[in-house]
């Protein structure tokens, strides 16, 4: 089956170029192929999961261009982009992988360069992938020289593995590779499907890529603890930027960097936890999140397609529109809100840390407590942010909704992402070790001769419902107040803009965010931007004063430079 979807993918191209609907239907041809072949490799664990998602994004993708696509180039990209990735997805051996890669790379680095009258996004995207396939293709490298053998095999050091991380991490945007915001800068100038395929799909591959290396190598408790760090950090910072972002398609930008950074703070626990349970939990837990955001990420993608532009005040609604109900669902479940996907991916998320920190007992506890610490107020501004978006977008704008099927598209991911979460809310009913599925709350018990325990997703769902209605009950309706409104710091208008909405966490975390304030206007400044300005100012300074210093068309400098340079290289050739 996986020689047929590599077919039926591998023809998607060149069909593009001579027609392009003919090009996206052969992509969605090929992607209910990659999801059958996810289905019938069920035995291969959480690959089946990666196999899914996959193609279910790749379908909704393909359904929602043939609607949307008006450029002339786009189909073939399109296309060429999603068979690179079904190449890596089923690749055996190193060179297939790398291919693939670097296949599925380069025709949105294209796609992005035309779709802009400006170079640098293209530039920006091409400069940071090349840089993950570098370390990719080292970490590669270093495993054939201990296999001698191209294909995946088991390693005796984790060393390649760290290598591929730090590659699988950039394409993900992780930090510290946030710091030049190449991930939102680079998605949000695409076109809306191909911007659909960089953030949910691409970061996908590289997800898998990561896990599949690290399952082949011998587990570290070091770089377990590194990667749950870094993907903690990454949420929250990811979750903030996107909060205080004013353009839609980069605060879905940044808000892949906190799902990529979950993702990555639950391979943490995978490689940390002290049981084997506990463990295997986490492991599905970060093949559930990559599902989440794929799909989620997807659909509001694709969304964000369907608007005139980035609006800057609210407007009318747009009353009974499908893609509407989608928007709900999907934000939701980015929201981590239940029922959804991504409300039991994050509900997975936070008990995996706390549950680690649990069974540890020791000094060593406190690594998940501030990691699911800083993952809690991430969530919190991940939150506020899918609001923002759901708000402001051209969701609510007239003229803002194009085309009944690109409607009925983002509709059907959203119910895909709704039934998802109760279809995976099942899968975990045998960690929870209970006929109720844990809706009686804690459970500690044993399972497997393991001790595990957590708080079910549906006592936490139903929990709030219950106090929700008991309030109403005995307080009645809520009594509405009016009060003019503010702006937060811009221009008088009787409307509120989605600047204003930020505008409280710019001003109380204005120390994070180098936040500005002046007589017209309220700025943030990137922190690790002005670090990195600051750092080549000085280079240059410093370069600039050894050119005119030593550099100076001298000859005795020339003889005293090669003289330390002999010395130096002999002693490394020695030692």
């Amino acid at each position: 089956m996986v020689a047929i979807t590599l077919f039926i993918l591998g023809v998607a191209p060149p069909l593009g170029l001579l027609r392009k609907k003919l090009g996206y239907s052969a992509s969605a041809l090929g992607s209910v192929a990659m999801i059958y072949t996810g289905i019938e490799l069920h035995t291969l664990g959480v690959v089946t999961i990666f196999y899914i998602a996959a193609g279910l994004a790749w379908l909704f993708s393909s359904i929602y261009s043939m609607s949307y696509d008006h450029y002339t180039w786009l189909a073939p990209l399109f296309s060429l982009s999603v068979f690179g990735m079904a190449i890596a997805l089923t690749a055996s051996n190193f060179l297939a992988f790398l291919t693939g890669y670097e296949v599925m790379t380069i025709p949105a680095y294209v796609a992005v360069g035309l779709h802009r009258k400006t170079d640098y996004p293209a530039f920006l995207f091409m400069a940071f992938s090349e840089l993950s396939t570098l370390l990719v293709f080292a970490g590669f490298l270093y495993s054939y020289t201990l296999t001698w053998s191209f294909s995946f095999q088991p390693l005796a050091a984790a060393w390649p593995a760290l290598l591929c991380s730090l590659g699988f991490m950039i394409k993900m945007g992780i930090l510290p590779f946030m710091v030049a915001e190449w991930l939102p800068i680079a998605h949000g100038n695409a076109p809306a499907n191909m911007s659909s395929l960089m953030s949910a799909s691409m970061t996908l591959i590289a997800a898998y890529g990561l896990v599949k290396m690290i399952l082949l190598s011998p587990g570290s408790t070091a770089f377990g603890y590194f990667l749950m760090g870094i993907g903690a950090f990454s949420v929250f910072f990811g979750a903030l930027y996107a909060y205080v972002s004013g353009h839609n398609k980069a605060l879905l930008g940044f808000s892949t960097i906190e799902n990529s950074g979950a993702f990555l703070t639950l391979v943490g626990v995978f490689l940390t936890a002290p049981t084997h349970l506990l463990s295997m939990f986490a492991l599905i837990s970060a093949a559930v999140y990559i599902l989440a955001h794929t799909l989620s990420k997807t659909g509001l993608f694709l969304l964000a397609g369907m608007t005139e532009s980035d609006p800057s005040s609210h407007s009318e609604k747009a009353v009974g529109s499908l893609s509407l109900s989608g928007a709900i669902v999907l934000t939701a479940s980015m929201s981590g809100l239940l029922p959804t996907v991504g409300g039991v991916a994050t509900w997975a998320l936070l008990q995996s840390l706390f549950m680690e920190a649990y069974v540890l007992h020791s000094s060593l506890a406190v690594f998940p407590i501030v990691a699911g610490s800083v993952v809690a107020m991430g969530e919190g501004f991940a939150m506020s942010t899918m609001l923002k978006f759901v708000l402001f977008s051209g969701v609510f704008r007239k003229g803002g909704l194009r085309g009944v099927t690109r409607s009925v598209t983002v509709l059907a991911v959203g119910l895909t992402v709704l039934a998802a979460g109760s279809l995976i809310y099942l899968a975990y009913a045998p960690f929870l070790v209970s006929n109720t599925l844990g809706v009686y709350g804690i459970i500690a018990s044993k399972f497997a001769g393991e001790p595990f325990g957590g708080v079910s997703p549906l006592y936490t769902l139903l929990l709030p419902l219950i106090l929700a209605v008991l309030v109403f009950a005995f307080t009645g309706k809520p009594k509405t107040r009016r009060s003019e409104v503010w702006n937060g710091g811009t221009a008088i208008d009787d409307r509120y803009t989605p600047f204003a909405y930020s505008t409280n966490v710019r001003l109380m975390l204005g120390k994070v965010l180098f936040t500005r304030v002046r007589n017209d206007a309220v700025e943030v400044s990137n922190a690790s931007w002005l670090i990195l300005y600051r750092l080549s100012t000085l280079f240059a300074i410093l370069s600039k004063t050894l050119s005119r210093t030593y550099m100076n068309s001298r000859l005795g400098w020339y003889v005293v430079y090669m003289v330390a340079a002999l010395i130096v290289v002999t002693l490394v050739v020695m030692i």
